[in-house]
């Protein structure tokens, strides 16, 4: 089994389209290399649904003792979650047992040979950030906000947590989607880290899997290009 990158997809703030980005980021990069989703966010893992996966059952393959679990395929993109491992009561699981259940799934989980594992990671700068970082070890992290101030400020709290984890963070994607008429601009120390902008497009509501119309490499080719740059 090997992983050449691993890249997080965080935000401290819930409800910016982590989750959504997430999963338009592994639909365009799975078009030229092999791709797995790690559903981490133990709050509120939303793979399944916006890969349209019916079945939330782990599967187990018994003759893999070391790594049993078998990860969903859905076009070429390997998808496992929380959501299939743990029961309705997770979510108010204490820190340790939220990041023993985040490196059991990482670390079971037979990904195959893959160019990219990206990490839908949960809200917050707790236990699942040490937990990520010190034990999965992401390449790198990609920030997710939208332009409200409160995301914005919860966006400056996650560079400084990432920073101090010594995790590059390769960049942040606005998330415009909602707000087509409003703050167009986006004032912050680190400009020169903004990778791409999703603008408002109705084809993004409520939109399920596939994502082709889409045209997902033009939506994410800034960081695409970044993520292919550090390579």
């Amino acid at each position: 089994m090997t992983i050449k990158k691993t890249i997080a997809i965080a935000s401290a703030k819930g409800g910016v389209g982590k989750s959504t980005v997430c999963s338009y980021l592994a639909t365009a990069l799975s078009k030229s290399s092999k791709v797995g989703v790690l559903d981490a966010d133990i709050y509120g893992p939303n793979q399944d649904i916006l890969f349209d996966i019916n079945d939330k059952n782990i599967e187990l393959d018994k003759k893999n003792t070391k790594r049993p679990y078998t990860p969903k395929n859905v076009d070429n993109i390997s998808i496992n979650s929380l959501g299939f491992l743990l029961d309705k009561n997770a979510a108010i699981w204490r820190g340790p047992m939220l990041s023993s259940a985040i490196n059991q799934i990482y670390e079971k989980t037979n990904w195959g040979d893959i160019d990219y594992l990206l990490i839908d990671m949960p809200p917050g700068t707790g236990d699942a950030y040490l937990t990520v970082c010190q034990k999965i070890i992401p390449d790198y992290v990609i920030l997710v906000t939208t332009l409200s101030k409160l995301s914005i400020a919860d966006l400056k709290r996650s560079e400084q947590v990432f920073k101090s984890l010594n995790t590059e963070i390769l960049g942040i994607v606005l998330n415009n989607v909602h707000q087509s008429d409003q703050l167009k601009s986006f004032c912050l120390e680190s400009e020169n880290l903004i990778l791409d902008r999703v603008e408002f497009n109705e084809k993004f509501i409520d939109l399920v899997y596939p994502f082709d119309d889409l045209e997902l490499d033009t939506v994410f080719i800034n960081t695409i290009k970044a993520i292919k740059e550090h390579e």
